[in-house]
């Protein structure tokens, strides 16, 4: 397979997943490489088509998925909170992307640190006691945006410019932007400290595997 129809499937992979960056990055990188605009097309146009069949299969699967995996699996019975749980607080952070093929940062031809350090911070609040994140993406999860009443006032006249918008328990805090990890976690009133792990001890033979080998 030579570089054009690498870049042709890679289109045709872009229209399926719904990455706008990726598109856009292997239509101009098949340009460079002499593909004409009618191939470019029809790339697109048989990515929109298996596009169109996976989520005809996937509409069909998900109408009796559920029901026949809850009738197999019967969930356990809901345990009642305890004293502790019913009165501890929580603290909701909720962001509101803007239309991106992926909130990670690392989809589409280059890393965006800003969006990379942001995910990474979110995952290690998901281990914190007591918060709880939400994320809704724009061009995934419209409906979100539509269920706030605050949001959907914000997108009218061109607040979609305007996005991310992050609130913390229902109060928006930022917008426009994405917050440092210190800037976060002192929103919360999270400290930053760190939680070291042991190392484990070196054997007496000094090998890292304890059988005179290297690992």
């Amino acid at each position: 397979m030579n570089a054009s129809v690498k870049e042709l499937v890679a289109i045709g992979a872009s229209v399926g997943a719904h990455c706008q960056p990726c598109l856009e990055h292997h239509i101009q990188a098949a340009i460079e490489l002499g593909v004409t605009e009618e191939e470019i097309r029809q790339a697109v146009t048989v990515g929109h088509t298996v596009e169109k069949g996976a989520m005809s299969a996937m509409k069909k699967f998900s109408a009796t998925a559920v029901e026949e995996i809850m009738s197999a699996r019967p969930l356990p019975p809901k345990q009642p909170k305890t004293a502790f749980e019913e009165d501890a607080s929580e603290t909701i952070l909720k962001i509101y992307d803007p239309a991106m093929c992926c909130s990670s940062g690392v989809c589409g031809p280059s890393v965006d640190p800003v969006l990379t350090q942001f995910a990474g911070t979110l995952k290690m609040l998901t281990t914190q006691p007591g918060v709880r994140v939400e994320r809704y993406n724009l061009g995934q999860q419209p409906q979100a945006f539509v269920a706030n009443t605050e949001v959907k006032s914000m997108l009218g006249n061109g607040g979609e410019k305007r996005l991310p918008f992050i609130f913390i328990n229902d109060q928006l805090w930022l917008q426009g932007r994405y917050p440092a990890k210190d800037e976060l976690l002192e929103a919360l009133k999270i400290k930053n400290t760190p939680v070291l792990s042991p190392f484990p001890a070196t054997p007496d033979n000094g090998s890292c595997c304890g059988d005179g080998g290297c690992c």
